[in-house]
């Protein structure tokens, strides 16, 4: 599962840029970004005819306390923030041209060793990338029962804290202590802060 030639901001990858058979036999070797520059350097390793690989982590996200629309919001942001993974499409590729792409700024290494990552664990990744991006809006959600949350400044009962009992991804029902008895209250994901 690693990055095709093309790509869509924020959308989980799914072809081989190389045939699985061809760049097998290169190892896969680790390049540190610049700060939110993940998309931007594989874009450019791409060019460069480089096979790469950033893992996406699909995530709920509250929109900004400005926003028009306050519904949670399913975003796609880097797995390990600032790291891509590469490897050589060819034998006379020179893996140091990859050290001076755009949106790089070093090459992982160990004493004056790149490092290298195991194929098995860049397997393990994307099985694992696979699965996460397939899963529905509950199986991410930090908000499950048993939660202890704040109400946030989304709701007139700001500052209150309970108990998440059952969540989805529109409603949380949330157990509060109001006036010393216990109550429940539907609300929305984005009225609520995890503590």
């Amino acid at each position: 599962m690693r990055q095709p030639k093309h790509l869509t901001p924020n959308a989980p990858s799914q072809e081989p840029a190389q045939p699985e058979h061809e760049t097998a036999r290169f190892p896969w070797y680790v390049a540190y970004t610049k700060p939110r520059q993940e998309e931007f350097a594989l874009g450019h390793l791409l060019q460069q005819d480089f096979n790469a690989y950033l893992p996406r982590y699909k995530k709920l996200k509250k929109p900004a306390k400005n926003a028009i629309c306050q519904e949670m919001q399913v975003v796609h942001e880097p797995m390990f923030p600032r790291y891509i993974f590469l490897q050589r499409t060819r034998p006379e590729q020179a893996i140091s041209k990859a050290q001076h792409t755009r949106g790089i700024v070093t090459l992982v290494r160990f004493g004056v060793e790149l490092a290298i990552m195991p194929a098995e664990l860049i397997a393990a990744i994307q099985e694992y990338e696979q699965h996460r991006n397939q899963a529905g809006v509950e199986e991410i959600s930090p908000l499950k029962p048993g939660t202890r949350v704040k109400l946030n400044h989304n709701t007139p009962l700001q500052g209150l804290e309970g108990l998440v009992q059952t969540a989805s991804a529109k409603r949380v029902i949330v157990l509060l202590e109001i006036l010393g008895r216990p109550k429940t209250i539907k609300l929305e994901p984005n009225q609520l802060d995890i503590t």
